[in-house]
């Protein structure tokens, strides 16, 4: 009980509590330890699921969007009992053209001849320029040499869609041909006509995104998005 005893007493005092609490806890910090190899293994176990069902949902959403394409197409059908349907994968691209035709897998020995349109359910694609034995081409609609009789749904005006340089770059047809006092506006619908006896009348081509006048003549012309983006379908 000397002064430097109290004192060496005084400094420790607080680290022999600091090791009391450690001894006391320890054992929880040694359960946490052993169970951290575990809680890896859930986790583990959890990412796999996860991964399954991720899978699972990716079949799900390609089944859905396959039977949706063939209920349209059954409903072309139903409306154009005079067409056949042939079912066909995108297999390439023509590189040299810039415009984006496309190469399917069925040819002339599956039926298909040049000027037979390319539809993507109820979607105009394009029409058959080639056509070899076992593949064709499709020339799409962002292509200035396309032309095709249409009309505005609501307004029920017609014309006829097809587009230039400029706008196929862009990735957009034109509504051309209408009268300065057109009715047709942003929002709108335009379908095939049916005129000329290529395209089934009622298919979709694209959603009107603006009117504008033309520069060379009276008439004006509306900028349409087209309804399938012809770069990415299947």
């Amino acid at each position: 009980s000397s002064p430097v005893t109290n004192a060496v007493g005084t400094v420790f005092s607080p680290v022999q509590k600091i090791a009391g609490y450690v001894s006391d806890n320890v054992s929880w910090l040694g359960e946490s330890f052993r169970s951290s190899g575990s809680y890896k293994s859930e986790i583990e176990r959890l990412r796999q699921q996860i991964a399954e069902y991720e899978n699972q949902l990716v079949d799900y959403n390609e089944m859905r969007q396959k039977l949706s394409s063939y209920e349209t197409m059954l409903g072309v059908k139903e409306e154009n009992p005079d067409f056949e349907l042939e079912r066909a994968s995108i297999i390439g691209t023509d590189s040299g053209d810039m415009f984006t035709s496309l190469i399917i897998d069925k040819g002339s020995n599956d039926g298909v001849s040049v000027n037979d349109p390319a539809v993507y359910g109820s979607y105009v694609v394009g029409i058959v320029k080639k056509v070899h034995p076992s593949y064709s081409v499709v020339q799409s609609i962002l292509s200035p040499d396309i032309n095709i009789s249409a009309l505005d749904s609501k307004t029920r005006e017609t014309a006829y869609v097809t587009t230039t340089v400029e706008y196929s770059l862009k990735g957009s047809c034109l509504f051309s041909g209408l009268e300065r006092t057109t009715a047709v506006s942003s929002g709108g619908i335009i379908l095939t006509s049916g005129i000329g006896g290529i395209y089934p009348k009622g298919l979709i081509i694209g959603t009107v995104t603006e009117v504008s006048e033309s520069g060379y003549d009276l008439s004006n012309y509306a900028v349409v998005d087209p309804g399938v983006n012809v770069k990415e379908i299947e």
